[in-house]
């Protein structure tokens, strides 16, 4: 078995719990991956700016994909060492199919979320939890221009999510996304889509840090539970789902680990801690 120098983790549902925290048992065995100088990465549909308090302040953390594999950010120096930014052909495709969808439009761009004024003042008819309410008012900055900020920064669109209410219509607008063939289209919670530079997955992602920092793919491990963590799962040397993960994701993985609320990704990393960096 190769050893493993670099450990890339979906954030949501996988590393975190549901109450979004990094415990104490995750923080220690964080520490000791770090000390044994295996590389910690978050990989994240999350722009950077919206990462939780936990995972920014972690003193150990050097890399993060962000945005579904749009960027690459050192946090360290703070800048992009990977950009992948959707084409503006794609970005007029999207708004054209989901703008007159009675869903939440977001766009990301420099590590940074966007939403419309006012839908960011108003998200009662959109049948949201109050986490999910919360998420959004700690992480979105509100626009009053919301599709002439689209217009204007059209060139340089990290990521656009779709938050839909009706599952039916969700499911309408993921084969029409997907049939267009115009960009990434994935998806990390069951109520949203989101939509990417082609080149812009978080495998790829990882494949370009991996070339920067002289790492093999048999000497990575990735870990994830949903749709858009499958290409990355299947790219690394291993590839760990989570119990909570969805089916097909778990089938194609290499090991199966507990619940993110059951200490899931800390059990993986305390076997690999144990076992002098191999799993």
């Amino acid at each position: 078995m190769a050893k493993i120098k670099l450990i890339a983790s979906d954030l949501d549902g996988t590393l975190l719990t549901n109450k979004k925290e990094i415990t104490p048992r995750l923080y220690q065995a964080l520490k000791k991956i770090n000390e044994m100088g295996i590389y910690f990465v978050p990989s994240t549909g999350r722009p950077f700016d919206s990462l939780p308090w936990d995972v920014k302040n972690l003193p150990f953390l050097k890399y993060v994909i962000t945005s579904n594999g749009a960027s690459v950010y050192d946090a360290r120096e703070n800048y992009d060492i990977v950009q992948n930014f959707l084409a503006p052909t794609a970005v007029d495709l999207t708004l054209e199919i989901a703008g007159k969808l009675p869903v939440i439009i977001e766009f990301f761009k420099d590590g940074k979320a966007y939403i419309a004024k006012e839908v960011f003042d108003d998200l009662s008819p959109y049948q949201l939890t109050e986490s999910h309410i919360h998420y959004i008012k700690t992480t979105r900055n509100p626009v009053k221009d919301f599709f002439g900020e689209i217009e204007k920064n059209k060139c340089s669109l990290e990521n656009i999510n779709l938050i839909f209410s009706d599952m039916e219509l969700r499911k309408q607008t993921w084969d029409l996304l997907k049939s267009k063939g115009h960009a990434s289209v994935t998806a990390s919670s069951p109520n949203n889509i989101e939509i990417t530079s082609k080149d812009a997955t978080k495998a790829r992602a990882l494949e370009k840090l991996c070339q920067v920092l002289g790492i093999e793919p048999k000497n990575t491990l990735a870990m994830g539970d949903g749709d858009n963590d499958l290409p990355m799962l299947r790219f690394a040397g291993i590839g760990v789902a989570m119990e909570n993960g969805e089916a097909h994701v778990k089938a194609a993985a290499d090991f199966i680990a507990d619940d993110c609320n059951d200490f899931g990704a800390a059990k993986i990393l305390e076997q690999i801690i144990e076992q002098k960096g191999v799993l």
